[in-house]
């Protein structure tokens, strides 16, 4: 029986931890992240103060018992900390699996269904700053996906405008050779924002995110009625009660969910294979949120889940690609991820230790 025997945590900059499990096989250990912009020390609190003492001593096969159990025995539940904290063990207990056996995490969860990851390109630039050069460089260069996001008024007059004239400049521009996506981030209200989207229409998005922010939810089955723009939410979910009932009410075509605050790689695989059967696809959101570990561990989930779309990936400081070994290779807006072992990642302890605040 190989148990738990040790959890260590790093935190770096002022977003993101690094989770250490190792195990009472020597030589057998795994590797998980987690990114909580400007409250990291709350995941590593949660790890060193209260999960420690909880899960070591337990059987590493019980991915599934270490989750539930850790997620229940507090009375308050669901808490993005937690979640986050939660990703990285869940995270790392994979990547011991997946060593233990020899197998990527991929093959333990079904295979491949497919080669490569299409990358969502991020851009927070305007018509005024760049915006069709950087993606007309990023479109030769291979990416097609891309969530355009600039910065603009947050009064709903003036922010339909411009997103309007964001949108019509890109397509007189490059026709239908790309896949525009835009984030509202839940700026306007249920009204406001439906006008705006009765706008967009024309210049079939790829998909609109956040139309409404979670506390308005159940907008999204009035806006479903009123147009075909496909729409996309859940990068704020930590509740499962979030997106339990909008995937059965088909009101949304994209799942956007964070995987560190739903509560990692089991959770996020769980959601994937609930929402595949009425085919909504999955579209992970990441970017600069999102710490290296966590980034390949939902690469992993997107080469296996069938309806999985683009994910999104940014470039890596030289810091943390001298500490993490092993990283995807981007080559055509495409993400090509290695078969080795766990989540094929090699992790410098001794550079990671430098780097540690």
């Amino acid at each position: 029986m190989t148990t738990i025997k040790k959890i260590s945590t790093y935190l770096l900059g002022q977003d993101q931890i690094f989770v250490k499990i190792d195990t009472s096989e020597p030589g057998l250990f795994g590797w998980g992240s987690a990114a909580f912009a400007g409250h990291h020390k709350l995941i590593a609190i949660s790890v060193d103060d209260y999960l420690t003492d909880f899960l070591v001593g337990k059987e590493i096969t019980e991915i599934e018992d270490i989750w539930q159990t850790s997620q229940v025995q507090s009375s308050w539940r669901n808490d993005p900390a937690l979640n986050c904290a939660l990703s990285a063990i869940d995270q790392a207990l994979w990547d011991i699996k997946g060593r233990e056996v020899g197998k990527s995490v991929v093959d333990l969860i079904g295979g491949r269904a497919r080669k490569a990851v299409p990358v969502l390109m991020k851009s927070e630039k305007n018509l005024n700053s760049g915006l069709i050069d950087e993606i007309a460089k990023l479109q030769e260069e291979g990416f097609q996906y891309f969530l355009i996001n600039p910065e603009m008024d947050s009064k709903a007059v003036t922010y339909g405008k411009q997103i309007v004239e964001v949108f019509s400049k890109l397509r007189s521009e490059f026709g239908n050779t790309v896949n525009l996506a835009h984030d509202f981030d839940g700026r306007l209200s249920p009204t406001e924002a439906l006008s705006v989207v009765k706008r967009l229409e024309e210049f079939h998005p790829f998909f609109l995110e956040d139309v409404f922010p979670p506390e308005h939810i159940d907008w999204h089955l009035a806006m479903r009625m009123q147009t075909k723009v496909p729409m996309a939410t859940g990068k704020r979910f930590v509740n499962p009660h979030e997106w339990l009932n909008i995937i059965p009410q088909m009101a949304i075509d994209v799942l956007r969910c964070n995987v560190g605050a739903i509560g990692g790689f089991s959770q996020a695989l769980k959601i994937g294979h609930y929402a595949a059967p009425i085919s909504i696809r999955t579209s992970w959101s990441a970017g600069q949120l999102q710490s290296p570990i966590e980034s390949v561990a939902t690469g992993h989930l997107s080469l296996n889940l069938l309806l999985s779309g683009p994910q999104e990936w940014h470039e890596l400081s030289s810091e943390i690609t001298d500490v993490v070994g092993g990283l995807p290779e981007l080559k055509n807006g495409y993400l090509y991820f290695n078969a080795e072992p766990g989540f094929g990642l090699e992790i410098s302890e001794q550079a990671l230790a430098l780097l540690s605040n």
